[in-house]
């Protein structure tokens, strides 16, 4: 934990991931500086800066990102300046300060159409803004700060302090007897307390590049949901299993976006969990 002996500025902290990464590093006694959208707009150079002279970190974690994958289908402009930018700027200022930067990013960069897991050196081809954006914030880090960064990607999260969809299956199990869930995009499911200790093994170790980083197995979201109903009881909720096509979202999704994490595995010498084991934890926390 040497690389923690300075402060680690966390930002996107008030977030679902930030909030269980920021209570995680606290019990393992890391120095910390939290900020979120009130004390950093990463979009704003002075900003970034301001917040870097104030915390002095030797290391930062990145967790802000407009992720609303639908709603940046009409906000090009926001998801750039967050997305592409923010994450630019961190780069720039990590480059000034000689910090070590760790951003996450996601599946989305690719296109789905892989018949197997990708991995870190798979060619991206993003589908919608979102994921556009989020690589291009990637390509912006590298030429940035090209021997000084780690870029996670990650999948399908979700948390107890945020809007996720665990709770909302839950709540239209409650309220509806039948659900139309979609079966034909396939991930894996990530808690976000497994994701946080898997960041703070890998800030340890302070390793430059891409590693893909989620609980292990996969599912699909019609998958997912079963097993979130089963688990809480709700066995009576009949699933409808459509395809993505049917649902008629504005931003296109990746179908197959499984993502392989031996790289990971191999680096730290963990494997997390299974995600049906993560979400049984998570249900007895929640009392569902």
């Amino acid at each position: 934990m040497d690389e923690f002996a300075a402060p680690c500025l966390v930002i996107g902290a008030k977030g679902m991931l930030g909030r269980d990464l920021c209570s995680a590093m606290r019990l393992a006694k890391i120095r910390l500086v939290e900020m979120d959208i009130d004390e950093i707009d990463i979009s704003s150079m002075p900003s970034v800066l301001g917040a870097f002279r104030k915390a002095k970190p030797r290391m930062v974690i990145n967790l802000a990102a407009v992720t609303d994958v639908d709603g940046c289908e009409f906000k090009q402009d926001l998801a750039f300046s967050v997305n592409a930018l923010g994450a630019e700027n961190l780069a720039i200022a990590s480059r000034e300060f000689g910090s070590f930067l760790i951003h996450m990013s996601t599946d989305y960069v690719f296109d789905g159409s892989s018949d197997k897991p990708y991995r870190e050196n798979d060619l991206p081809n993003p589908l919608g803004v979102y994921g556009k954006t989020k690589f291009e914030g990637e390509i912006r880090i590298q030429e940035a700060l090209p021997m000084n960064h780690l870029i996670v990607r990650t999948q399908w999260l979700y948390g107890e302090h945020g809007k996720n969809f665990v709770d909302t299956i839950i709540k239209a199990g409650r309220q509806n007897k039948k659900l139309r869930i979609v079966n034909d995009q396939h991930g894996a499911p990530t808690y976000t307390v497994d994701l946080a200790e898997a960041i703070i093994e890998l800030g340890g170790l302070r390793l430059s590049g891409i590693v893909h980083c989620t609980n292990s197995e996969n599912t699909t979201w019609s998958g997912f949901a079963s097993r979130i109903l089963g688990m809480v009881g709700l066995t009576d909720v009949e699933i409808e299993e459509i395809n993505t096509e049917e649902l008629g979202r504005p931003a296109p999704r990746p179908l197959n976006s499984v993502l392989d994490t031996s790289k990971f595995e191999r680096l730290t010498g963990m494997k997390l969990r299974c995600w049906e084991n993560a979400l049984q934890e998570y249900l007895s926390k929640r009392n569902f």
